[in-house]
Order: structure tokens, then C-alpha cells, then sequence
């Protein structure tokens, strides 16, 4: 999987302009689970998320929770990174109108502990998620494909498992919640669903999730005018998106600049690609390489912002320049 950022680089006189474009490619990764008794373990990543409901990836705050899919209990392990005090992890059902109705009520409080905790063992009492009466067990709007303008899940219909400060919930501590703080939470990346049975027996195949694979980026990096031997940061960036439901590692890699006059690499006409520098929203310049160099990791649907800066080399002939940034990445 590759997705290409094509930058321009226009020179008139001694000054230097850039600008670019952005090309994308999605790839496909194998297949959650190859035979039935694979389907019966679920992974679930939960986030942080913005006012938009956007996954925080990269903030070092997340949580893994590991659970069988179908068994007798609902059984599993939790680890989290990130987390000061007292929280709970909770099976939180909706309402049609859940936006209002956000307090959980019915819900289920699954575990709880103080800080941050290395395969939390859990093993609670249930029946199936999600209950009969939760609105998420046969949502219009779904979460598929953005159709509820907010989501794009692998599941379109199951239960939602958040982490929440105990604080926020009624003493016991139980559901429902009693205040509503987003900012403190941990939210689902997607729906789950639990069976309570024998997995031998109750895994289907339609548990088995085709996992998709794939990145976009959108935003034209340029820079304005510039001077030879001089180094200006680029005044946009590139979002790098994970379109796929399964962790993703991009990297990126780019050529060397080449003018419009270019005929041999000797003529003057050309930039070498560590010309070129990236980084994060933290700066730390890195040197552009042709070598895929990873930014990160992404969940799904999680963002990495990448900024661009240039050295243009002195002496460097007046002309117009272009440079092909790939980001690629595997799952």
C-alpha cells in the first residue's frame, strides 16, 4: 500500500516557490480469522477522541482489551497506558437519541482499578452484548461508512465498551453515569459483541471480519518565496489517515528534486531528497531519505499531522523543481 505526494517547486530569479499535490493507493491485509474457533477472541482498541469524535492516536493514552467472543463468562484481559486514578471499564447502552439520553443507564460496570494496568484479568457474568434494549443492537443510522456522520466501524451494530473515571459514575461504583466529562474518557474504535455459550458451538462465520488495509492523506504541502541557501517551513501539512480497521505503519520516503530543465543528474538542475526535512506535531526535524522511514503507528481511523521544511542549496540555479514523497505502509 502506497499513497505518493507529488511536490512542485516553481523558482523565478534568485527566489524559490513550492507547492504539491497528493496521489493515494489502499492496499488489502488478510483476514481476521481463517477457521471458527479463531472467531471466538475479540481485540478492541479504545481512545481518547476530540469534539468530533475523531481517535486521539499518538497521545501515549489508549487501552487493548482482549476478550472471548462467545464463552460461558465474559472473560478477558485489559491493558492500558496513560491513565491516572480511579477508572472503570463499562458496557455503555444507547438510546435513539444518545447525544441527550448519555448517561448509560442499564449499563454494566466491568472492571475497575486505579492507574494503569497490565492484563487486568476480567471475568464477569453476562449474557449477551448488547442487550436487547440497547438501541446500538439494530442502529438507523448504523456506523458503517460515515453513515451516522460520525463513524466508519468494521461492525455496524453491537456493543460499546468505554473507560470511564469511577468518579463519573453513580456509587458502587454502577451505572448510570452521573456527570458528563468526554475529555477523561476512553472511548470504543469499534462495536463488539459478546455470546454467552460454548465457542465450539456458537462462533459463526459471520464473525469473521475481512480486515481492510489502507491510508489517505490530504493537504498540498508549498512553501513561499524563497532565497537560495535559505530555510523556510512548509505553511500546510499532510494528514496521514488509517482508512482500514486494522493498525497500520506508515512510512515515508521520498526522491530527489528535479527541475524543469533537467538532463543529467551534473547540469545543476536538481536537489538532493534530504533537501527536503519532515516532522511531527512535536518538532524534530527529520532528514527525507529514500529509505521508508515510519512516522508511527495509527488505530483505525487514527491521524498523524506531518509538517515539511527546506534547505534550498546555494548556489542552486533558478528554475522549476518537483520531489515525490510516497508514504507507504503494511498491516
Amino acid at each position: 500500500m502506497q499513497k505518493i505526494l507529488g511536490i512542485s517547486l516553481v523558482a523565478l530569479l534568485a527566489t524559490i516557490m513550492l507547492a504539491g499535490s497528493v496521489f493515494a493507493t489502499t492496499g488489502t491485509a488478510t483476514v481476521y480469522c481463517t477457521q471458527p474457533s479463531d472467531c471466538t477472541q475479540t481485540i478492541l482498541i479504545l481512545e481518547n477522541k476530540d469534539a468530533s469524535w475523531v481517535a486521539k492516536t499518538g497521545d501515549g493514552i489508549s487501552a487493548t482489551l482482549t476478550f472471548g467472543t462467545v464463552g460461558p463468562t465474559f472473560k478477558g484481559t485489559l491493558t492500558t497506558t496513560g491513565l491516572t486514578g480511579n477508572y472503570a471499564l463499562i458496557y455503555k447502552p444507547d438510546t435513539a437519541n444518545r447525544f441527550v439520553d448519555w448517561n448509560g443507564a442499564g449499563g454494566i460496570v466491568l472492571a475497575t482499578w486505579n492507574g494503569n494496568t497490565a492484563g487486568l484479568a476480567i471475568d464477569k457474568n453476562l449474557v449477551n452484548l448488547p442487550i436487547a434494549a440497547d438501541w446500538n443492537i439494530n442502529p438507523t443510522p448504523d456506523y458503517c461508512n460515515n453513515a451516522n456522520g460520525f463513524d466508519s466501524y468494521a461492525h455496524c451494530a453491537g456493543a460499546k465498551i468505554w473507560i470511564v473515571p469511577t468518579s463519573d459514575l453513580t456509587s458502587g461504583p454502577v451505572l448510570p453515569l452521573t456527570v458528563w466529562n468526554p475529555t477523561t474518557y476512553l472511548f470504543e474504535t469499534d462495536l463488539v459483541t459478546y455470546t454467552m455459550g460454548s465457542p465450539t458451538t456458537a462462533c459463526e462465520s459471520s464473525q469473521c471480519v475481512a480486515a481492510r488495509c489502507g491510508i489517505s492523506a490530504t493537504g498540498d504541502p508549498s512553501f513561499s518565496s524563497m532565497v537560495q541557501g535559505t530555510t523556510s517551513q512548509s505553511g500546510q501539512t499532510t494528514i496521514v489517515t488509517n482508512t482500514g480497521n486494522v493498525q497500520v505503519t506508515p512510512k515515508i520516503s521520498g526522491a530527489n528534486w528535479v527541475g524543469s530543465q533537467w538532463i543529467a543528474k551534473d547540469d545543476g538542475y536538481w536537489m538532493p531528497v534530504g533537501a527536503t526535512q519532515w516532522s511531527l506535531p512535536t518538532p524534530s526535524w527529520n532528514t527525507l531519505t529514500t529509505t521508508p522511514t515510519s512516522i508511527g503507528t495509527l488505530s483505525p481511523l487514527g491521524t498523524a499531522t506531518v509538517y515539511y521544511q527546506l534547505t534550498v542549496p546555494s548556489p542552486q540555479p533558478t528554475d522549476s523543481y518537483t520531489q515525490t514523497i510516497t508514504f507507504s505502509a503494511s498491516c
